[in-house]
């Protein structure tokens, strides 16, 4: 196969990843922001923050991540420039800059304040956590049926 074919095929599956990805970090969005709702009274509320359409979504979750990536870059610089513990560094300072960075988005997106956007980022986290949860468990108990040793219950 052609180095020039073998690009384009990377590049397609990057191009559907983003989607892919974008479209699950809506879903999560949304999901994020219906818990929050549920907790606050309801959208309508006045405490309430006003769901997006799913296109709204999917660019807010787009552009979020955009600039998590050039925030991330950025913080990795730096955590080269540290001598020692850099990974440490790096992990320690890019969970805040990661959560400051999506509620400032959400508050420039969306109708709602900062606070808000604080407590729905936390609710996203908390979605993600179950979603990621649950999957590793079901993981682990089809690996541990398939590959776990067979019990034998017969008595001799």
């Amino acid at each position: 196969m052609p180095e020039s074919a073998a690009i384009a095929g990377l590049l397609c599956a990057l191009v559907l990843a983003v989607e892919v990805g974008t479209l699950i970090g809506a879903v999560f969005l949304l999901a994020a922001i219906a818990l929050y709702n549920k907790m606050a009274g309801g959208a309508s509320s006045p405490g309430g923050v006003p769901e997006p359409a799913l296109g709204k979504a999917m660019w807010i979750t787009f552009a979020t991540s955009v600039v998590q990536l050039v925030a991330g870059v950025v913080i990795e610089g730096y955590g080269e420039a540290v001598e020692g513990a850099r990974g440490l560094v790096a992990q320690l300072i890019s969970f805040p800059v990661s959560l400051l960075i999506m509620a400032g988005m959400l508050s420039a997106k969306l109708p709602t304040t900062f606070g808000r956007a604080v407590l729905v980022t936390l609710c996203y986290m908390l979605v993600v956590l179950i979603v990621v949860g649950v999957l590793v468990g079901i993981a682990v108990l089809v690996f541990e049926v398939a590959f776990g040793e067979p019990t034998n219950t017969a008595k001799h």
